[in-house]
């Protein structure tokens, strides 16, 4: 099972040596990778136990090329061939 963490900062952008340092403490729920992304002031962390392969099309947390929006998650996409695109959209 992944490891999610995450947390709002209050008028600022959240701090990425936190982001990594709630992802280390989640290493034991997640060791094969780890990410960590904010968007204004919402910072998210994620661990990943791989399945189903280490690309980087499953690296999360999953943001847009836009940056406007981001996604983490822990589970499996039953119908992910049928949704996989030529090429990864997310970076």
């Amino acid at each position: 099972m992944c490891g999610i963490a995450g947390y709002i900062q209050r008028g600022n952008s959240p701090d990425p040596g936190v982001l990594k340092k709630m992802a280390a403490a989640l290493r034991h729920r997640g060791p094969d990778a780890s990410g960590h992304c904010s968007i204004d002031n919402v910072g998210l962390a994620h661990t990943r136990l791989a399945l189903l392969g280490l690309g980087d099309c499953g690296a999360q947390p999953m943001q847009l090329p836009s940056g406007d929006w981001a996604i983490t998650y822990n589970g499996e996409i039953f119908n992910h061939e049928e949704l996989r695109s030529p090429e990864c959209q997310y970076r």
